[in-house]
């Protein structure tokens, strides 16, 4: 008895016990020329027309009432596959531009931002008349003038560089974010500043972190010193502060991070130029 192996690409591969069963198959087939044969005994799969030379077509006469049993609703169970499959991926994009409609920022145009460095917390008032008078009398001797306007300098120096920051706003449900943002240095002392750095921070839940860092040099006294950035920046608010100031012309020399960087307690900013 012959044995054979069919498929045509759509239905899987069948087992024909007969020759007719084989024809039956063959029939069946809306794929004929995907349609391969596996005859038993042989060692490959060869096309209907290959198959076609060696054993042609049986009349409906020669065909026995062996009939191979084809399920009618594979088709439909195919097709139905694809639906479902085709609905899936139409509910899933459905949901993505939903969630992605609902969830999307919307940002509107906010108030400008204009903002100047506050008082470090490491420069306290003080009583520049009550100080000089201080060290007068601890030196035994008047200060010249040169000495005493130096030392108001280097003890007022925050209300004589004016440090602010401006920017476009934005705001949301999410927040506010700042662009265009310039970052000025007013230098009213009337002698040149060497060198100064800034830092730029950014505010969320009252609580600050340093978005950038700007270095300022030959900072003039007659003209205003600015630097710009391109960048985007996200919270509540921004400022800046100094990180570090250096002036030769009255012997200045600034930093946040130390109490009392250089001279006396009673002139804690004094520094020579080296």
């Amino acid at each position: 008895m012959d044995k054979f192996l069919f498929t045509d690409g759509v239905t899987g591969v069948k087992e024909a016990q007969s020759a007719e069963e084989l024809e039956n198959l063959i029939e069946s087939s809306e794929q004929p020329g995907k349609i391969r044969i596996w005859i038993f005994n042989s060692n490959e799969w060869i096309s209907l027309t290959a198959y076609r030379k060696h054993y042609p077509a049986l009349t409906k006469r020669e065909r026995t009432s062996i009939v191979v049993p084809v399920d009618p609703n594979a088709l439909p169970v195919r097709r139905s596959h694809w639906v479902k499959k085709t609905l899936y991926l139409v509910a899933a994009v459905t949901g993505v531009f939903l969630v992605f409609n609902f969830t999307k920022v919307s940002w509107e145009t906010a108030e400008p931002l204009r903002s100047t460095a506050i008082r470090p917390t490491n420069m306290p008032q003080m009583d520049i008349d009550s100080l000089i008078t201080v060290i007068e009398v601890d030196r035994s001797k008047l200060l010249d003038k040169s000495t005493r306007t130096n030392l108001r300098l280097r003890n007022t120096w925050h209300d004589r560089l004016l440090l602010q920051v401006g920017a476009s706003r934005e705001k949301s449900s999410a927040g506010s974010r700042f662009f265009d943002v310039n970052i000025s240095v007013d230098n009213t002392t009337g002698f040149l500043v060497d060198k100064a750095i800034v830092r730029l921070l950014v505010w969320k839940n009252n609580k600050s972190s340093v978005a950038d860092t700007f270095h300022f040099n030959t900072i003039r006294y007659e003209k205003m010193a600015s630097r710009q950035t391109d960048m985007r920046y996200r919270g509540d608010s921004i400022s800046v502060d100094f990180e570090y100031i250096r002036a030769k012309s009255f012997n200045f020399c600034y930093s946040e991070n130390i109490k009392n960087d250089h001279g006396s307690h009673n002139d804690r900013w004094f520094c020579r130029d080296q």
